[in-house]
């Protein structure tokens, strides 16, 4: 038998996983992809894709099945305003994250429930780049996971997370936000105040002319804006998380923990909204095992997609406005 070359066995299996071919367990990546170029993925992802569909297409045609050619077409939805979603499954490598009480590790976990999820989405949604940080067990470190959604243009980054507590009565899900002081270091107005506060000088500065050329000015002025940027991406982060809460409680039978801001390395610097999603606690002796289930993972899977969705037609809207 023939042996192959590593490389061409690497990105036959990454084409594999950008055309959503089941791996072990319909989650897992085989190992031979260690050490491919994430780069690769998104490239080979979006042309997988779009290779499979006009496959799908022109057979449908081919066998003068209208009925079949025009299943085929209304499946193609779009998304109005996310274009690239970047799923970040949590911990890996040597850092196992959680160990529950049905003694799974919380890598294992959270790198499943992204390949469901980005499955669920390329299949809704064929026009949207979904783009794993991780595509196998390997260290990442937390600036590496929001260095690489600030790369890839990001719309949207989600941190896929179960959790964990000293004691076995936590229950519940949550979502999390970067906290305000965090985005905007030695502001500690209420929330909306700094938005305001930033928007008012801008525009002052503007107004009087005071622009690039007013060398004392121009870095007072791109602070300013540079503020206001990161202002405007934790709005919207809060109101990507509230969101995602919002479907978490429709869909998951659990504690309702609600939507929280901390100072998450993994949240800051992003350039997009940024939300660090716990679906359930693994060390709850109940909801622990519910967690390594199926029916939780779909369920979770189905409200991240519904709350995507939900976030997209919310920013279409305030863009129509």
């Amino acid at each position: 038998m023939r042996i192959f070359d590593k490389a061409i066995l690497g990105s036959f299996a990454i084409a594999l996983l950008a055309m959503g071919t089941p791996t072990t367990a319909d989650a897992f990546p085989p190992a031979s992809v260690t050490g491919i170029d994430l780069p690769t993925v998104l490239t080979l992802d979006d042309q997988a894709r779009r290779f499979a569909y006009l496959i799908a297409q022109e057979a449908a045609e081919q066998s003068q099945d209208k009925q079949a050619a025009d299943a085929v077409a209304t499946s193609r939805k779009s998304l109005k305003k996310l274009r690239t979603i970047v799923l970040d499954p949590g911990h890996g490598g040597e850092n196992l994250g959680a160990l529950g009480v049905v003694q799974i590790q919380e890598k294992y976990l959270t790198l499943e429930l992204a390949y469901r999820l980005r499955k669920e989405l390329q299949q809704k949604y064929p026009d949207a780049r979904v783009i794993l940080t991780r595509y196998w067990d390997q260290s990442l470190s937390l600036s590496d996971r929001v260095h690489f959604a600030n790369r890839m243009g990001a719309d949207i980054f989600l941190s896929l997370h179960y959790n964990a507590a000293p004691h076995q009565h936590a229950i519940g899900f949550e979502t999390y936000f970067l906290a305000a002081d965090e985005v905007t270091p030695g502001k500690q107005e209420k929330k909306g105040k700094p938005i305001a506060t930033s928007q008012n000088v801008v525009s002052g500065m503007e107004q009087r002319g005071l622009g690039v050329e007013e060398g004392v000015y121009n870095d007072a002025l791109l602070t300013l804006k540079r503020d206001l940027a990161r202002e405007n991406q934790n709005r919207e982060s809060g109101l990507l998380a509230e969101t995602i809460q919002q479907n978490l409680v429709k869909r998951i039978d659990s504690t309702d923990r609600g939507v929280k801001q901390a100072n998450f390395g993994v949240l800051r610097g992003a350039l997009m909204p940024a939300v660090v999603v716990e679906s359930g606690f693994l060390t709850h002796p109940v909801e622990g095992e519910k967690v390594a289930g199926e029916k939780h993972r779909e369920n979770t899977v189905s409200a991240l997609v519904s709350a995507i969705e939900d976030f997209d037609q919310r920013l279409a809207e305030r863009a129509a406005k």
